[in-house]
C-alpha cells in the first residue's frame, strides 16, 4: 500500500513537471518572444533529466506508464506546432492570452496523465 501510495506521488511529480516544461515553452515563445533555441534547450535539459529519472525507476512506475506519457508528449507536440500555432498565426492572434490559451489547450494531454495514473 505505501509503495503504492509513493509510485503515484512519483507518477503526479512526473506529469506535473512534464506539463510545466511544455507550458513554459510555448509561453516563452509565443507570448514573451523568446528566439526558439533559448526556449528549446532548457525544455530539452528539464524534459531529459525527468525521462531519465524516470526510466531509471521504471520498476515501480504503473504498467506502460512511460509509452502512455509519450504519447501524451506526442500528442502535445502535434497539438501545438502543427494545429494551434499555425491557426494562430494564421487568424494573426497577437494577444498574449491567447497563445497561452493554446499553450494550456496543447498540454491537457500530458495532464490528463494525472487522472490515468491515479487508479489501481
Amino acid at each position: 500500500m505505501k509503495i503504492s501510495a509513493e509510485a503515484r506521488r512519483a507518477v503526479r511529480w512526473f506529469v506535473v513537471a512534464q506539463t510545466f516544461f511544455s507550458l513554459s515553452f510555448t509561453i516563452s515563445l509565443d507570448v514573451r518572444h523568446m528566439p526558439y533555441w533559448n526556449a528549446f534547450v532548457p525544455m530539452l535539459l528539464g524534459t531529459a533529466s525527468i525521462w531519465m529519472v524516470a526510466y531509471l525507476q521504471r520498476r515501480s512506475a504503473p504498467r506502460h506508464g512511460l509509452r502512455n506519457m509519450g504519447i501524451a508528449m506526442a500528442t502535445w507536440f502535434a497539438l501545438y506546432t502543427l494545429m494551434l500555432d499555425p491557426a494562430l498565426r494564421l487568424v494573426g492572434a497577437t494577444s498574449s492570452w491567447w497563445w497561452a490559451l493554446a499553450g494550456i489547450i496543447a498540454a491537457s494531454p500530458i495532464l490528463a496523465r494525472l487522472s490515468a495514473s491515479s487508479r489501481g
